[in-house]
């Protein structure tokens, strides 16, 4: 496999009056195509900003990020967003679906962007949708889905481009417990049979669990990166939650 992450000595700064603050210290990170990475730390750790490099939206203040072998600090904003816009999917804990649209719609949306004629973009919307188990909701709307079918709905809007990278962003963080570990199959599924590189930033351990690499951050440093040669089996934990009764309460937005 080939990296599509690669970074040497990764750091960024910023001003807060006349202090520097120091978000990111000499991060040395390799991801290979097809890897599953949860990335996991406390607030103020330096994963969000970290998840920000990766993602294209914003640049080192020293040291050199490739993505897919283009050196992304070198990039003007403009050409930073090309590079985000067809390698990167984006997945995050508030769903950030249009509301008055359907779910068809909000999964076309890319591909509108991109010039696509409606028959062609219709049509592969409509196959990502089923790909994700929501072949009979193309025309709901957010409002008349569930908080995991949202979530279903903004993963296939990520991956309607077809990028070889998704970075997913607390994706379950507004989901109960069962409907998390669903996501949580899904994107193995999507891991595994499609060799889709996932990015995933969590505070919960036991979605990190999910994933086949775990990178512990702290205080701007990366502490640790271990493999785990047993993941979670997310599926297994949705197939024994169906057999339990339904749970009295839910946080907000699960099924």
């Amino acid at each position: 496999m080939e990296p599509i992450i690669e970074m040497v000595g990764v750091e960024k700064d910023y001003a807060s009056g006349p202090v520097v603050v120091r978000a990111l210290i000499d991060a040395h990170i390799t991801v290979n195509e097809g890897e599953f990475v949860a990335i996991v730390g406390p607030s103020g750790s330096g994963k969000s900003t970290l998840m920000n490099i990766i993602g294209c939206l914003d640049r080192p203040s020293r040291g050199t990020y490739r993505l897919a072998g283009y050196d992304v600090g070198s990039r003007s904003n403009n050409a930073r967003a090309v590079l985000r816009n067809r390698l990167i999917g984006f997945v995050f804990q508030g769903f950030n679906l249009l509301p008055r649209t359907t779910a068809l719609e909000n999964v076309e949306l890319p591909l509108v962007y991109r010039g696509q004629r409606a028959k062609h973009r219709r049509a592969h919307a409509r196959a990502v949708l089923a790909q994700v188990g929501l072949a009979d909701r193309v025309d709901h709307t957010p409002n008349q889905l569930s908080g995991g079918q949202q979530q279903r709905v903004a993963i296939a809007r990520a991956l309607v481009t077809d990028p070889p990278l998704l970075l997913a962003d607390e994706p379950t963080g507004n989901l109960d417990t069962r409907t998390s570990d669903e996501i949580l199959a899904l994107l193995q599924r999507l891991n595994r049979e499609r060799s889709l590189t996932i990015v995933l930033v969590t505070h919960e351990s036991d979605v990190a669990l999910c994933a086949s690499r775990v990178i512990t951050m702290r205080d701007g440093h990366v502490r640790s990166d271990v493999r785990q040669s047993s993941p979670r089996d997310a599926g297994e934990a949705a197939a024994r939650a169906q057999s339990e009764p339904e749970p009295t309460s839910a946080r907000p937005g699960g099924e």
